[in-house]
């Protein structure tokens, strides 16, 4: 996998650390299924930022409960999931059509370790080498009108303006009902709390994009409206 790749290995790793504590915040206790000695290598250089993580297995919760209401009114809706990296939430939460998007490699460990048949709702695994193939083709065999719910979790700070307009892009054409849950990050955040997380990713060979004070400016650009605003830090 390459380096943007294995941060899903510190956030798998923030998963498992909060499902083994005493008062778990998402407890995710799928997530040590996927901590092999390499994925455990990446997270002890994560293991001692606290308040980050502990804002890292928020954000999973926040985006959890959104999903349970939506799964509570509507079993059967379309989830779709882009970079999905170790999400393991096809198996814990109750109902939805589960379409998990990453680089093949990441999904080849997801299938060994984690196989779809273990799931009681439909799980489909689809592999993208973002940087030479398209995510509209990806996304085109499940071309629907119906509400749809996307999930952009530890993506978006990732991306530039152009790859990220042209991410926002694909999902309106192929859903264009969809409702998308994201996180976002400021840059003002980014070089001050986020500043330790920042030099870690650094070391693995990644790094964020350039952040602005409005990442929502973006997603406003692109047709979006925001419905729901949460801040991790509050909650």
């Amino acid at each position: 996998m390459d380096a943007i790749a294995k941060t899903a290995y510190y956030c798998c790793g923030v998963r498992a650390a909060d499902a083994a504590s005493a008062k778990p915040i998402c407890g995710d206790h799928l997530a040590q299924r996927f901590m092999s000695d390499e994925a455990e290598a990446v997270f002890r250089n994560f293991a001692s930022l606290s308040a980050p993580n502990r804002s890292n297995a928020t954000r999973h919760r926040i985006i959890d409960d959104w999903l349970k209401t939506r799964l509570a009114q509507d079993p059967g809706v379309r989830i779709v999931l882009v970079g999905a990296g170790f999400d393991t939430r096809a198996f814990r939460l109750t109902g939805g059509r589960w379409l998990e998007f990453d680089q093949p490699p990441l999904i080849a460990l997801k299938n060994q370790s984690l196989p779809v048949a273990e799931a009681a709702n439909a799980v489909e695994r689809i592999g993208i080498d973002f940087a030479t193939e398209r995510l509209a083709d990806k996304l085109a065999p499940f071309r629907s009108a119906d509400p749809t719910i996307v999930v952009l979790e530890g993506v978006s700070m990732y991306l530039d303006q152009a790859a990220l307009g042209a991410t926002l892009g694909a999902l309106r054409q192929v859903f264009p009902r969809h409702t998308l849950m994201c996180d976002l990050m400021t840059r003002r955040f980014s070089e001050s709390y986020g500043k330790a997380v920042g030099q870690q990713i650094a070391a693995l060979g990644g790094g964020f994009a350039v952040l602005t004070d409005d990442p929502a400016a973006a997603f406003a650009a692109s047709g979006y409206r925001q419905t729901e605003r949460v801040s991790m830090i509050a909650r």
